[in-house]
């Protein structure tokens, strides 16, 4: 199990773990919902994996939400990693933002969990097909996700190109 976590860096502990754990954890202490695991290493497994859940849908619906309500506002992706390359301390401030946001999600989420929770109480529909749903929902967020990061890494490349391209019409200029 230490070996698991060795390989964890600290963006995804930040962004994935932390989240995941507190997540866990409030859902215990407000709703007494807990996790069926029977050992650390499943808590460490799941709490990662609520977390990643968490992480990509504070990327995916409540990013956009407060971009929109122009609460939010991203300097471009080309700037974004000319700035990183010159100051590294931009990585760190990102994960950080990351963290937050992923913090806030997890306490949006909360009420949707009780509302959840009430219906598997009441509606025995929602009891015995929920499985179904949230294969579904996860199904979507995944597929949304991979083609937001597979974005963010054509942008990279973009940029490196465009960086590369510039630097030759300068060595041409001299």
């Amino acid at each position: 199990m230490s070996s698991i976590l060795e390989k964890l860096d600290s963006y995804q502990i930040l962004t994935n773990l932390l989240p995941g754990a507190f997540f866990g954890l409030t859902l215990k202490f407000f709703y007494e919902i807990t996790l069926p695991t029977e050992n650390i290493g499943e808590d460490i497994v799941a709490y990662y994996f609520m977390g990643l859940i968490i992480n990509r849908t504070g990327s995916l619906v409540v990013e956009p939400v407060l971009k929109k309500l122009r609460f939010i506002t991203y300097a471009p992706y080309p700037d974004f990693t000319k700035a990183a390359k010159l100051d590294s301390k931009i990585d760190t401030l990102s994960e950080m933002n990351n963290y937050t946001r992923s913090l806030l999600t997890c306490v949006l989420l909360l009420p949707v969990m009780r509302i959840l929770q009430v219906l598997s109480l009441k509606w025995a529909w929602f009891t015995s097909n929920w499985e179904w749903s949230a294969v579904a929902l996860l199904v979507v967020l995944l597929l949304f996700s991979y083609r937001k990061q597979t974005n963010y890494v054509r942008k990279r490349i973009e940029a490196v190109d465009s960086h590369e391209v510039k630097e030759k019409e300068i060595k041409l200029d001299l």
